[in-house]
């Protein structure tokens, strides 16, 4: 017969020991029935009293902005970019977390970015997904464009 640990017991001696819980079922309470008539509206100060469509898609809440506008990326390069086919000359590295809404962020920017600059003509792109470490460790994707 194998050993038992001291203070181990079978449930019979667990529930022996065990603090005792008090019925409850006499403090449930019983719902009562309510007359539609009898309830008052509550008033709303900004109300414009146009009906909400509860199935439209919610507007506003979580977004992307973007905080660093100070440091906007300016490109002083000495080297001209080429439009013939040939070799990048420069490089351009955009960062993303894993997020639909932070990627759909990171499409919008390279199109901006690529938009904004005509003469531009992508040579190479890889991407790579690793850990970004700032204030905290997170998944990110790294998204590499050359031009």
């Amino acid at each position: 017969m194998a050993e038992q640990k001291p203070g181990a017991g079978n449930d019979d001696e667990l529930l022996a020991n065990a603090i005792p819980i008090d019925d409850l079922s006499d403090d449930v309470l019983e719902a009562e029935e309510v007359d539609e008539q009898d309830v008052d509206a509550i008033e709303m100060e900004d109300d414009d009293g146009e009906e909400i469509d509860l199935s439209a898609p919610v507007t506003g809440g979580k977004e992307i902005r973007k905080f660093d506008h100070h440091r906007e990326h300016t490109e002083n390069w000495k080297r001209p970019t080429n439009k013939d086919g040939t070799g990048a000359t420069h490089v351009r590295t955009f960062v993303s977390k894993l997020r639909l809404d932070a990627i759909e962020h990171l499409e919008e920017q390279v199109n901006e970015w690529l938009d904004n600059h005509p003469d531009y003509e992508v040579k190479h792109v890889t991407s790579s997904v690793g850990v970004l470490t700032g204030k905290l460790q997170e998944e990110a994707m790294f998204l590499t464009v050359w031009v």
